[in-house]
């Protein structure tokens, strides 16, 4: 199906699209007994834009003065005896500053009585134009099928984004588009698409033509292009079955089966090819090849999952949020799809199931990954222990660690919005059992020069290794008591990795405790002389000496 939609597409631009026959849209809100409307099946209650034809009204040259739109409920009007049936598409665009029309409460009485498509930002208009040539009716968009004025309604359709997104007959995605005003077609030279012939002649050799195309032709056009930067976007591309992309100068195409491009309409060369080129090899359903080679993947799937959603965590944290709000709305979709595969519960953009590998993240180089240092939230939107507090690229806790060394008793998260664990939060906590040692930061010219860590001292343990703090925030209390959470250890070629959390006391009475960084500690000594060890046959943690197990609460 997806390369039969890409094919429908092969002569998009250069066809006159001037005089499409589509006259009248219309918005339709789906009640919840509504035939349903879409590739699959879409939920009750949404909103979608739709198109009727109206052939007598297309003797104008500008078609788009045609258009007229409306917002209407079903089973009401002239749509009390039409069934809604067919696939929709959606679109992916970037809204940009300019200000747009918008479905508002305020608006709907209004827009009943119909407007022009010109009221609508440009890469609207021509994404009606291409849901026209893909057959369809129905599009989604954000802007018009979410009441945006409406807290309630954004809560329940951000919940939704996995349906909405995964139905889909396809994703229109305005990937070279810095606004909403930019559009989806661009004026381009074809000669660029087609790229540089070279015949060259040799004596006594045979004759061989070469076609010289841009190396990193779709990382430019796709991977660093303006939409493909914003957050949201990592999820509704990976919910998508296929991904039509308009880029700046030629068309893109992505879905499970075909990576390919106007330059390379039957798939991208090896030599084209990354791991950037292949984000739907992030979808759990597809596969992610290079997850699914590792051995521990392959011996269980359920294992490869978790390192799927690693992968995602570290394409979503390189993007960019408008509202800070939305961290863990952004990418609710992607964890309600999961979750569906692993059974498992979801905690702050963390699994229960591998819940103490999972705290072992760490902010990459410190910073987020438009080069800025990494900044916490200033509303409150995920406990301390999870990604999802902070601005920064994350590079996640692998959760294949075998030495656990601490005692998960419980862990909870709470909703804002009752029923909808995936999406904003309220307040979260871990209760667990473990080491915990005291220690001081060395001051920052005893630190090594790397600006992403900070030396840490046990006063009270006499061990010989590199002790380092990553913290999450730099700058950040540097000069407070910390405390260093042993979470995990492992073998190296010539000693052992201890893996923790850095720890500040918030309420020693009832040893609650917030998390500031990650501890990581490197020893080349014998098992004796680490701040732990433990017995091989039974991996089980024996504290030396007075190092006792303390239980403390997360915050």
């Amino acid at each position: 199906m997806c390369r039969l939609v890409w094919a429908s597409f092969s002569d998009l631009t250069t066809g006159d699209i001037s005089q499409e026959n589509i006259s009248v849209m219309y918005v339709v809100q789906r009640g919840k007994e509504s035939p349903a409307v879409g590739y699959k099946d879409i939920p009750a209650d949404l909103y979608l834009l739709g198109f009727s034809l109206n052939v007598d009204t297309v003797t104008t040259k500008d078609y788009k003065e045609r258009y007229t739109m409306f917002i209407v409920e079903p089973f009401k009007d002239f749509l009390s005896k039409e069934i809604l049936t067919g696939p929709y598409l959606t679109l992916s665009h970037r809204w940009g500053i300019a200000s747009i029309l918008k479905l508002e409460h305020s608006k709907i009485a209004d827009l009943e009585k119909g407007f022009n498509i010109t009221d609508l930002p440009r890469t609207f208009q021509d994404a009606v134009v291409v849901t026209k040539r893909l057959g369809c009716k129905y599009i989604w968009i954000d802007s018009l099928c979410i009441i945006q004025d409406s807290i309630e309604d954004w809560a329940y359709e951000a919940g939704m984004m996995s349906e909405v997104y995964t139905n889909a007959l396809c994703s229109i995605s305005a990937t070279g588009n810095f606004s909403s005003d930019d559009g989806c077609f661009q004026e381009r030279n074809a000669s660029d698409v087609e790229g540089l012939v070279v015949n060259p002649r040799w004596t006594g050799l045979q004759s061989t033509i070469f076609r010289v195309i841009e190396y990193g032709l779709w990382d430019n056009l796709v991977t660093s292009a303006p939409l493909n930067k914003r957050a949201w976007v990592v999820q509704e591309r990976l919910l998508a079955p296929c991904v039509l992309h308009f880029g700046r100068t030629q068309l893109a195409w992505e879905c499970h089966e075909l990576d390919a491009c106007e330059s390379y309409p039957a798939g991208l060369p090896l030599a084209q090819q990354n791991a950037q080129s292949k984000h739907k090899g992030l979808d759990p359903d597809v596969d992610g090849k290079e997850l699914q080679s590792m051995g521990d993947s392959r011996s269980s799937p359920k294992l490869y999952t978790y390192h799927l959603w690693n992968k995602i965590i570290t394409a979503y944290t390189a993007g960019e949020l408008t509202v800070a709000s939305d961290k863990l709305v952004a990418m609710s979709g992607l964890a309600k799809k999961l979750q569906a595969s692993l059974q498992d519960e979801y905690l702050a953009g963390l699994w229960k199931g591998t819940l103490s590998s999972g705290l072992l993240w760490k902010v990459m180089d410190g910073k987020q990954a438009n080069g800025l240092p990494s900044t916490r939230a200033g509303k409150y939107r995920a406990p301390s222990w999870s990604w999802a507090a902070l601005d920064g690229h994350i590079m996640p806790g692998r959760p294949n660690i075998e030495r656990i060394l601490i005692a998960v008793q419980e862990a909870m998260t709470v909703p804002l919005v009752p029923g909808n664990p995936m999406g904003q939060l309220s307040s979260g906590w871990i209760r667990l059992r473990g080491a915990l040692l005291p220690g001081f930061i060395a001051p920052p010219e005893s630190s090594a020069l790397q600006s992403d860590r900070l030396s840490v001292h046990f006063p009270d343990r006499n061990v010989t290794g590199d002790q380092w703090i990553f913290p999450d925030v730099q700058d950040e209390d540097s000069h407070q008591p910390v405390f260093c959470l042993l979470i995990s250890t492992k073998n190296l070629y010539d000693g052992t990795l201890v893996l923790g959390l850095a720890l500040r006391c918030i309420d020693p009475a009832i040893n609650t405790y917030r998390r500031v960084g990650l501890f990581e500690g490197t020893y080349k000594s014998s098992y004796q002389d680490l701040p732990i060890h433990y017995s091989k046959s039974a991996r089980r943690v024996e504290l030396v000496e007075d190092a006792e197990l303390k239980t403390i609460v997360l915050i």
